[in-house]
């Protein structure tokens, strides 16, 4: 009776209760972050240069904004691959419910090596953290090293989330073509920094700042600007 108590005290019934909140969590996200795209996005277009794998792999990609998980999660759906994506431990910690929906400790190689050998997508973000908008920073050898390791591609991933003439933000997303597996971080980044600068260059030189950026396709359809709706209601009376 003693050792029941201790089992089924104050602390494995809170462990229970929060275990039981992750995975209700974990169950929405998919849910929450479709909606955030279709709501608080303008949209997103995207350029593959070259078709994915179609064996596992691992996507290197810029770390720069708050939208680039939601990215990550959003590309492998649309390639129908199994999620994975490199998270650091304190993140996890304060998350939990990440590991139910694919984030893996950016610590635990083997299972990222596992996860990309059975032929999941795992994308890294090679800079580590978080950082402004502008030159790459230098890549971690993470990446490089799994690819490696699991004997499968890189494929280098760049994007940017850019406020132009609309409302809301537009994301621009360049896929380029797979790197070996033995291709080091240097070549990793050398890849993903032509991506970032051709997105850059693509949406300087655009001439006209309410219209999508010529050249890319609509992967994901967003919300429309007040000014689009109220041309549409316009059309639609005839006015």
């Amino acid at each position: 009776m003693i050792a029941q108590g201790r089992r089924y005290g104050p602390a494995w019934w809170r462990e229970r209760a929060w275990a039981r909140v992750h995975g209700l969590i974990a169950a929405a996200l998919p849910t929450i972050i479709e909606r955030s795209l279709r709501r608080d996005l303008a949209g997103v277009w995207g350029s593959a240069e070259a078709a994915p794998p179609v064996d596992g792999c691992v996507v290197v990609a810029n770390h720069h904004s708050w939208w680039d998980g939601y990215l990550a999660w959003f590309l492998a759906r649309r390639e129908r691959r199994r999620f994975g994506v490199l998270v650091d431990r304190a993140t996890l910690r304060r998350y939990p419910f990440f590991e139910r929906v694919g984030a893996i400790d950016a610590t635990a190689v083997r299972a990222a090596v596992r996860h990309a050998r059975s032929g999941g997508c795992l994308f890294v973000f090679p800079e580590g953290r978080l950082g402004p908008a502008c030159a790459l920073a230098p890549f971690a050898p993470g990446a490089a090293t799994i690819a490696r390791l699991a004997a499968v591609r890189a494929v280098p991933m760049a994007w940017r989330v850019v406020v132009r003439g609309g409302q809301y933000p537009e994301v621009y997303v360049r896929q380029g073509a797979a790197l070996p597996s033995h291709a080091g971080p240097e070549a990793q980044r050398d890849a993903v920094a032509r991506l970032l600068a051709r997105i850059d260059a693509d949406v300087a030189g655009a001439s006209e700042p309410e219209q999508p950026v010529p050249g890319y396709a609509l992967w994901h359809a967003g919300r429309r600007s007040t000014q689009e709706r109220v041309g549409g209601w316009r059309r639609w009376w005839g006015a």
